[in-house]
């Protein structure tokens, strides 16, 4: 094995937009190019191939079910989400995403009743 064969064999998991289409049930290499822009996949090429890192598509595609998890349980998502999660960096890197996206602005006045409420109302807003 040469140095070169041996750096690519060290590197991240590739995916051909083939794979990609596929996994999105797309029949069209059109419609898998914007889905993958729309959603700030980057398209490399190498060698008259085109792919995409896999951990990069792992992220945008596990996103939605993630912010689900934050709606649903807001204080228990991250043990709920490591349960699922597939592998650990994919989890880290995650998690590392969603602490830095900005935090919802509550858009109507909430009434406190009790100390409770407000302990768990300040965790919300943090």
């Amino acid at each position: 094995m040469n140095e070169v064969e041996s750096t690519i064999s060290k590197s991240q998991p590739r995916l051909t937009l083939r794979q990609v289409a596929k996994e999105l049930k797309y029949k069209d290499d059109l419609a898998t190019r914007r889905w993958l822009k729309k959603n700030g996949i980057q398209i490399h090429r190498l060698a008259k191939e085109n792919f995409v890192y896999q951990i990069e598509f792992d992220l945008v595609f596990e996103r939605l079910y993630v912010n689900g998890l934050r709606i649903k349980h807001p204080q228990k998502w991250k043990e709920i989400y490591r349960l699922a999660c597939k592998d650990d960096i994919l989890f880290e890197l995650m998690v590392m995403e969603m602490e830095e996206s900005t935090p919802r602005i509550p858009m109507t006045k909430v009434s406190l009743r009790s100390k409770s409420d407000d302990k768990l109302y300040k965790s919300l807003l943090i």
